[in-house]
């Protein structure tokens, strides 16, 4: 973790999203022998079979068995596309690489991302992620496995019905099951309410579930996190006289990694003397750069977006408006009582201790009283695995069956 007393990291830029150690809770949800799901296949008898989650974030698409603390595999939600007029006549060679295909490659590649604010644009792209997944990193058959899918908030019904589409038409999967993301990483927290303030790589939700049940009426949203941040991190650093290019930007994001911190209070930082502050870090190359008031001058941006340009409000004034609009309706108390952090950019040291500050400033009568998990990065996935490993989850599997008589539509009868 890094604070302006951290020793001096030194090493590569190629972040690791392994980091997650195993999740400490919660087990006996875990342990549940509804994670063998039981589903008809092909011949007709019953067969146990494990299901798979996945989440498909902006920066990686986690995936593994239902059943474990945390993902098996972390996939780059970038893929490369190959530039048409760079290949030869009769050339054979994937036009799409994914994961530790992109590696090594000498083909000119443009790089796409199939997300844009966490939602999908691009479902060619998706398709081949998932393709990988099954096919190279998982090598499984995908028409063995149940699949649960999660689904950002606010994202419109179109992409559940894609999702169903892509899983039962174009790679065969028995059932699947479509939820929101903020109902899973709320899962993980091992409660059904509270207040779910989410923070990916590109796109931060502030999410009210009372009993299980998602309230988008009252849900907030805002198009910057990590990603922005690390944008906001490299334009510091060029500021200070550094020369980085987009080119650059997965050394960025070693860099907030592992120098960054949100500062407690950023007017006494900003009155430390340069040593105080000040560390080394080694570029691939092996050259040595110093990094000084950046490290907690990004973060900022998380509490004032128009640093970065932004006229969104800060994820504090996010929460607090949300709150807002939970007075009335009988559980205003139990969500400030339950505000939960979630996602990559949440994992930022000295951030739960800033945003509960802020947001107490903010809601002084509510008491708002801020959790976070240390395995949060990854608590879409975790609480995925939960709910697949539940017996009593087992009846909400909508099966290849439904599908094919009732086409897409099948999906909201179970999701």
């Amino acid at each position: 973790m890094a604070t302006r007393n951290s020793p001096m990291p030194l090493g590569t830029a190629q972040g690791d999203p392994g980091e997650a150690g195993t999740r400490p809770g919660p087990d006996a949800g875990l342990q549940d022998t509804g994670a063998a799901t039981q589903l008809k296949m092909k011949p007709r008898k019953v067969r146990k079979i494990k299901a798979i989650i996945i989440d498909l974030g902006s920066q990686y698409c986690k995936c593994g068995y239902a059943g474990e603390p945390r993902p098996t595999y972390f996939i780059s939600s970038t893929v490369g596309k190959r530039c048409p007029e760079a290949a030869d006549a009769g050339d054979i060679r994937k036009g799409t690489l994914v994961g530790h295909e992109l590696l090594n490659t000498e083909a000119p590649l443009k790089l796409v991302n199939p997300l844009k604010h966490g939602i999908v644009v691009d479902w060619d792209c998706v398709q081949d992620i998932w393709e990988y997944i099954f096919r190279t990193a998982m090598k499984i058959l995908p028409e063995e496995h149940a699949v649960l899918v999660s689904d950002p908030p606010l994202s419109p019904s179109s992409n559940r019905e894609k999702y169903a589409e892509l899983m039962f038409e174009t790679f065969g999967i028995p059932a699947m099951h479509v939820t929101s993301q903020s109902l899973l990483s709320i899962y993980s927290y091992g409660k059904t309410s509270g207040l779910v303030v989410e923070s990916g790589h590109g796109v931060s939700h502030v999410v009210p579930i009372s009993e299980g049940d998602v309230l988008p009426g009252l849900t907030s949203r805002a198009d910057y996190a990590g990603g922005d941040l690390t944008n906001y991190l490299m334009q510091l650093l060029n500021e200070a006289g550094h020369e980085f290019t987009d080119d650059h930007l997965h050394i960025i994001e070693h860099i907030k990694k592992k120098c960054c911190y949100a500062a407690f209070l950023p007017e006494e930082e900003l009155g430390l003397v340069p040593e105080e502050l000040r560390v080394d870090y080694e570029l691939p190359d092996g050259k040595l750069i110093t990094i000084g008031q950046e490290r907690f001058r990004c973060s900022e941006m998380l509490f004032q977006p128009s640093l970065a340009g932004s006229t969104q409000p800060g994820l504090p004034e996010l929460t607090a408006a949300c709150l807002g609009r939970c007075q009335g309706t009988g559980f205003k108390e139990e969500m400030a009582a339950n505000v939960l952090l979630c996602g990559g950019c949440t994992m930022l040291d000295g951030f739960p201790e800033r945003f509960q500050r802020e947001l107490s400033l903010l809601c002084p009568g509510d008491s708002p009283a801020v959790a976070a998990a240390p395995e949060r990065k990854t608590s879409v996935w975790t609480g995925g695995s939960i709910l697949a490993s539940l017996q009593a989850f087992q009846q909400l599997w909508v099966s290849k069956e439904e599908f094919q008589e009732r086409g897409s539509m099948a999906i909201y009868s179970k999701c």
